[in-house]
């Protein structure tokens, strides 16, 4: 499976941009997960308001158990004191919910925006570039190494042919300083090999 071009310096601008994007994704990744855990630990405010609600119910709990012993109105009396005290303490509670809630939900919202403004953009230039030359390389070794029935000459020249016709004049200087004399004369070595290069693959 093809992942990389065949041409060392093809090769080593995809790897260094691979690398690069996982390195600048995790980074920011825990920066933003730093981001998140510092903004998450104000949510103890919220436990905190949670855990007075509870104490006041667990305290009449204890008071009906100290009063209700008490002689003719003693288990009323307790229950009433249980009652009131557990109606105190759950407004304490679902605000204390509530809040604990609404700083996880900020905290990782700003968590994502934060990761999201710096890796975004990096990732919709590196995509679709990176999916295209993968695609290229893929087709382009299927379609020349592995799919022809034919021989190596008859698949030079057509590599040849596609070279003189679609690659640009300053393409091919690099590679021959006379195309059309190359064309002409049947000498396909060095137009196959443009062409092999724009698509990333070397001779064999």
């Amino acid at each position: 499976m093809k992942i990389w071009s065949e041409l060392p310096r093809a090769q080593a601008r995809e790897v260094v941009a691979d690398v690069a994007t996982v390195a600048w994704v995790g980074l920011w990744g825990y920066v933003g997960w730093r981001l998140y855990t510092f903004v998450a630990q104000f949510a103890e405010a919220g436990r905190v308001v949670r855990a007075g609600g509870r104490n006041l119910g667990d305290a009449g709990v204890q008071l009906r158990e100290a009063v209700r012993g008490a002689p003719v109105f003693g288990e009323q009396l307790g229950d009433a004191a249980r009652r009131v005290f557990a109606a105190a303490g759950d407004p304490f509670i679902d605000f204390g919910d509530q809040l604990e809630s609404f700083i996880l939900v900020i905290a990782a919202i700003l968590g994502i925006i934060f990761v999201a403004v710096l890796v975004v953009p990096w990732l919709m230039r590196y995509i679709p570039w990176r999916w295209a030359r993968l695609v290229r390389v893929r087709a382009a070794h299927r379609a020349i190494r592995r799919a022809p029935e034919v021989g190596e000459m008859q698949v030079e020249r057509l590599l040849a042919s596609r070279a003189v016709h679609r690659l640009p004049w300053d393409t091919l200087l690099e590679y021959s300083p006379d195309p059309i004399g190359d064309w002409a004369t049947g000498r396909h070595d060095r137009l196959a090999r443009a062409e092999l290069a724009e698509a990333g693959l070397r001779p064999r």
